[in-house]
């Protein structure tokens, strides 16, 4: 099966690490796969990809790029399969077509509600846009993947229509790569401070602010406490609605409250095992891979209380209102005086992403879901 990838949009974030794990495992798995690439695409090249400077095209212009000058790449290629892999995809593609649809924001009411409204007006409108573009893509494509339930449910609610062609496959984590440290694990507080870490990029509803309203908190109740967020400063200043976090993070900085900065992926795992616990705040998912993440290299873990956080870590996790700090304190209190309930998250984290979420149980569902679109077409 010749597969082409449309993996444009990858330049920071998730989707650059899903991007480079399935070239890895395509070629692991011999599997004639092409994959189109940003020239900003982070990492050595690969024989597999291609590199396209059509992401730093304008909007307008990027669309008229991709239905045009991409339509007629597309042509000449002849895939049995084009996996867009971005949520936007080719109107009336000329070769059967995937679409995976991603962006979770564009149709979650509580982000539309809370989130939104402080990007302006322009922003309204762009979203508006790109919510009736990966909708008309959808209707194009012979199947529409998102990575959770959820996700699948969200779009419905804008596209009822859609329904017989959306096919759930959640994502997966590299389980042998992020695992317990069986050799010397961390001992709760060992050093006499909790040290929270939360692994992500940054956009408006990610809230690391509220990470640094915990770590100030537990310390004025008398509790020594440090978080780590990879994220680097300057990210902030790139969003509008930022302005909050902004003022948090830079006073948690001051008070040397907070460690910020990116970190390799192939440096993840040390880094989830060297804290006591994974705070996740983020009030919009699609599926969130840093949750697999750290539940499958065995800390606790806390997220905000929203439907893809609940489908994606079940009893493995405890859950607090991502609107109210009272309620990640109640959280990080019990998980501080109850050790056996630690150890319960740990050992439900672990195997909970063994049934359910390897990255080859991913790429298995992926490459039947291309097989069976390529077939029908063929």
């Amino acid at each position: 099966m010749k597969i082409l990838i449309n993996a444009i949009s990858a330049r920071m974030g998730g989707i650059v690490t899903y991007t480079r794990n399935l070239m890895n495992s395509l070629q692991d798995r011999d599997e004639t796969a092409q994959f189109m690439v940003s020239r900003r695409f982070p990492g050595q090249d690969l024989d597999c990809m291609e590199r396209i400077g059509a992401s730093d095209l304008r909007p307008a212009v990027r669309l008229l790029w991709e239905q045009t000058f991409w339509r007629r790449i597309v042509y000449q290629r002849k895939p049995d399969v084009l996996f867009s892999s971005a949520n936007f995809g080719l109107l009336s593609c000329p070769v059967p077509q995937v679409l995976l649809v991603r962006e979770g924001g564009l149709f979650d009411p509580f982000y539309l509600t809370n989130v939104s409204p402080e990007q302006g007006v322009w922003a309204t409108i762009q979203r508006k846009a790109r919510r009736k573009l990966i909708i008309a893509s959808a209707r194009s494509a012979d199947k529409v993947m998102t990575p959770t339930v959820a996700m699948r449910d969200l779009l419905l609610l804008w596209a009822p229509d859609l329904e017989t062609k959306v096919i759930v496959n959640p994502y997966g984590t590299m389980s042998k790569a992020f695992a317990p440290d069986t050799q010397a694990p961390r001992s709760w507080r060992e050093d006499g401070c909790l040290r929270l870490l939360y692994v992500s990029v940054y956009y408006p509803h990610k809230q690391p602010g509220f990470i640094c309203q915990a770590v100030e908190a537990l310390k004025n109740q008398g509790m020594e406490c440090h978080a780590t967020v990879t994220m680097d400063r300057d990210e902030l200043n790139d969003f509008k609605g930022s302005a909050h976090d902004r003022i948090l993070v830079d006073r948690a900085i001051e008070r040397q409250e907070i460690t910020l900065g990116r970190h390799p992926y192939d440096q993840l795992p040390n880094l989830y095992r060297k804290h006591d616990v994974f705070v996740f705040p983020s009030v919009s998912e699609t599926f969130g891979h840093p949750m697999a993440e750290a539940m499958s290299s065995g800390i606790p873990v806390l997220v905000a209380d929203t439907p893809v956080n609940r489908e994606v870590c079940g009893d493995a996790a405890l859950y607090f209102d991502p609107l109210s700090l009272s309620s990640l304190l109640e959280c990080l209190h019990r998980l501080d005086s109850q050790p056996e309930l630690r150890a319960q998250m740990v050992i439900r984290g672990r195997q909970r992403v063994l049934n359910s979420y390897t990255w080859d149980q991913h790429v298995d569902r992926l490459l039947e879901i291309l097989a069976t679109v390529a077939a029908r077409k063929g």
